[in-house]
C-alpha cells in the first residue's frame, strides 16, 4: 500500500533549549475496489474440462456451459487494483454463494486461477469476489450450466 506522509516540524521548547522533531501523519485513504474481468470460462461458449470448444447460442440455458468441470483449464480472472499488487489481493471463487475455493495468483500468466471440480449438474451462479488490503471488495459473476460426474 502506498503511504503518503505529511511531515510536520515541531519545535519543543524545554527550558532554554529547542528540540526539532518530525512527526508522520498517515493521510492515505483507499476507497477504490479491485477490478475483475473473468477470462475463463468465456461467455457464449461450450467448455470441456475448462477448455473452450465452440460457440453456443447465448441464453440457451446460461451465459456459458461447462462439461467435465474446470480442471484442465481452471476458472481464470484478471484482478487489478489501483494501490495493491496482485500478491496483496485475495480472491475467492463461489458457486451459488457457496465457497468453492481460494483463487491463486499465477505470475506466469498474470491471472488468478481456481479449479471448479466435483460432481454436480445444473445451472449455477459462478462468482469471483476480490478484496484489497484496505478492505475494498468487488465481485463479478456469470451464469454457468455445469455438468461434471468426476469426483474431486
Amino acid at each position: 500500500m502506498k503511504n503518503m506522509f505529511l511531515a510536520i516540524s515541531l519545535i519543543l521548547i524545554t527550558g532554554a533549549s529547542t528540540i526539532p522533531c518530525i512527526v508522520g501523519i498517515d493521510n492515505t485513504y483507499d476507497s477504490t475496489p479491485p477490478e475483475i474481468t473473468i477470462i475463463n470460462p468465456v461467455e457464449g461458449y461450450f467448455h470441456f474440462s475448462g477448455i473452450k470448444l465452440f460457440e453456443t447460442p447465448l441464453d440457451l440455458v446460461a451465459d456459458t456451459m461447462g462439461f467435465g468441470g474446470f480442471r484442465v483449464r481452471p476458472v481464470q480472472a484478471t484482478i487489478t487494483d489501483d494501490v495493491d499488487s496482485p500478491e496483496a489481493i485475495t480472491a475467492i471463487l463461489y458457486t451459488n454463494d457457496i465457497k468453492e475455493r481460494d483463487m491463486v495468483y499465477n505470475s506466469g500468466n498474470d491471472l488468478f486461477e481456481g479449479k471448479w471440480i466435483g460432481p454436480d449438474l445444473g445451472t449455477f451462479t459462478m462468482k469471483i469476489v476480490a478484496e484489497d488490503s484496505s478492505g475494498n471488495s468487488a465481485e463479478e459473476s456469470m451464469i454457468v450450466w455445469y455438468f461434471c460426474f468426476v469426483p474431486e
